[in-house]
């Protein structure tokens, strides 16, 4: 039973100021209150004018995390209705400032941490968690948080922060999220020799025992919450999160964000490119800088929807070139090419000038996945321009330090002929008398909706048309008007509407692949979708009351007294 202070204490049921007089009495929280009655909209004023005050982001993000832990459908209503001024604090680049930090900022628990240490015990820590109804776990071991590197247990903002937009974006309810953070240690000395780490000091834990670590985490998960518990592994680094994803994909219903979620926004970026370009994907070349598990996702993607355009498989794989920290991936260089980017090596000859390479292959796509700030140089781009009339440019890498280029450097070097893409928001660009909003690749357009519609159909796999289904979805909602200001996605103010239009066609394709466990099938599917999602309006705090019928009359007899022999 909730007790009335609990009302004020639990932030899934505080409304603050807005309690009206009846529910004040009858939860027994009046005089808890200051006397003033405050509507939703009275308080989401205030809280908008309370996070301007403050300048700097890494202070706003922690107003706005306190304001989550004490009122959370404000906080959600907040985020949902200002996705554009907010989505930085709490997402990219702000939550990788509140990594870094983690250890200073850390107040409230959110979220599990299961360390190598609770090995054969992980199902016993699953059920600590007060809430038995989770529909989706966000699980990150911390390796490669955004282009920042190890960060061990400071990664945990990673997870918190992406189910926060599994709310505030598609409205999955937030008692069904669960973040989690899985400490097998940590290669970066600077936190093992930090005063304020939170984790465990000791080396990053590899091999058989890491790979039992995990199996039984993901065991224990559906055996908690069953077989249809979404799994999203969410920044493991390139030795891990190719392997995983390929163990698993078939057996649970899990995603890797960042090499699916990320390839099916880039695809997104390209297929709404070709109505600026005029060229079909299959007339592209694609060079990719980085050959890790987000280049390596984009690219299978590409692949896969110059494919479905009619090429075969190997013509589409060789329209696409890669170069890694060893050059350009030649199956004759020294080394070969990694195991895991094998289909894309090509039989040519080795090359470690990236510029050189540009010019020679002349590609008409560039896409930057290396975490390199700056690595698209002037003469890179200008090399771009070259190549062709309208030079794709896509520097995804983040947080904003680690962008390839900024989307000034781009138009100012390629003559303002480029479509720019970036994985961390830049300002307007001035070119020429005219201003450009360039887009933003985000994987936000793409995870909560898909995760939504996974959830809604209790669907038990993910495969990867699913995300070439959401990319598509994506690239019809750019407009004519998007095209026209330099952007290759819809405003995010769009995105919930984006969402659920993508978790609408992921449902559709669930019950049309078999992949669904809701039955029968809903007659409207979008409504049963719509159905599902949170509401971020207060809600009545008082219980239900109803009247009865008046009884029939009846001529009832007087009392009599009851026989002594009976």
């Amino acid at each position: 039973m909730v007790r009335g202070i609990d009302h004020l204490r639990d932030p899934r049921l505080n409304k603050g100021l807005a309690f009206t007089l009846e529910e004040r009495q009858a939860l027994g929280i009046h005089g808890l209150l200051a006397a003033k009655f405050k509507t939703q909209e009275e308080q989401l004023d205030i809280c908008r004018i309370s996070v301007d005050r403050y300048e700097d982001n890494l202070n706003k993000y922690l107003y706005l995390v306190e304001l989550q832990d004490r009122n959370e459908k404000l906080f959600f209503r907040l985020l949902s209705e200002n996705v554009e001024k907010y989505l930085p604090i709490v997402y990219t680049p702000t939550v990788g400032l509140a990594c870094q930090r983690f250890g200073l900022i850390y107040r409230r628990p959110r979220g599990l941490f299961i360390t190598i240490n609770d090995k054969g015990h992980i199902f016993n820590i699953l059920k600590n968690w007060p809430e038995p109804d989770v529909r989706a776990i966000v699980f990150t071991d911390g390796e490669r948080i955004l282009g920042l590197g190890d960060l061990g247990a400071y990664g945990m903002g990673i997870p918190v922060g992406k189910l926060s937009l599994y709310t505030a974006l598609a409205g999955i309810k937030p008692h069904q999220c669960l973040p989690i953070t899985l400490d097998v240690g940590t290669n970066n000395q600077d936190l093992l020799e930090d005063p304020l780490y939170i984790g465990l000091r000791q080396k990053r834990v590899r091999g058989k025992e890491y790979d039992e670590f995990i199996d039984e985490f993901m065991e224990a998960c559906v055996q908690r919450y069953g077989q249809n518990t979404l799994l999203q592994f969410e920044d493991f680094a390139l030795i891990n999160a190719g392997r995983l994803l390929t163990k698993y994909r078939n057996k649970y219903c899990t995603f890797n964000d960042d090499i699916q979620g990320t390839a099916s926004v880039a695809v997104a970026g390209l297929m709404a490119a070709v109505r600026v370009t005029k060229r079909k994907l299959s007339e592209n070349i694609y060079f990719f800088l980085g050959a890790g598990s987000a280049a390596n996702g984009i690219a299978c993607l590409t692949v896969a929807a110059m494919v479905a355009e009619g090429l075969t498989e190997k013509q589409a794989q060789d329209r696409v070139y890669m170069f890694d920290v060893d050059g350009l991936l030649s199956t004759r260089r020294e080394g070969g090419v990694p195991p895991h980017a094998k289909v894309f090596g090509k039989d040519i000859e080795p090359e470690k000038d990236f510029e050189k390479c540009i010019a020679k292959i002349k590609p008409s796509c560039l896409i930057g996945c290396s975490t390199v700030g700056g690595a698209f140089t002037p003469n890179v781009l200008k090399q771009m321009a070259k190549n062709i009339d309208r030079p794709v440019i896509f520097a995804l890498s983040n947080p904003t330090s680690k962008a390839e280029c900024t989307a000034q450097d781009a138009y100012d070097h390629t003559e303002g002929r480029c479509i720019y893409a970036s994985g961390s928001p830049f300002p307007p660009v001035q070119y020429d008398g005219k201003e450009y909003h360039t887009g933003q690749g985000n994987n936000s357009y793409i995870f909560p909706g898909v995760a939504l519609g996974v959830i809604a159909t209790a669907t038990h796999h993910i495969p990867e048309t699913m995300f070439l289904t959401a990319a598509r979805t994506l690239a019809n909602y750019v407009s004519e008007k998007d095209l026209a200001i330099g952007r290759i996605y819809p405003s995010l103010a769009e995105v919930k509407e984006v969402s659920l239009a993508i978790a609408i066609e992921v449902a559709k394709m669930a019950y049309d692949e078999g992949l669904a466990s809701v039955y029968p099938e809903p007659k409207d599917l979008a409504k049963h979708v719509e159905n599902q999602m949170y509401n971020y309006y207060y809600e009545s705090s008082m219980p239900v009351v109803w009247d009865w019928k008046p009884e029939e009359k009846f001529n009832v007899r007087p009392i009599q007294p009851v026989p002594k022999n009976i």
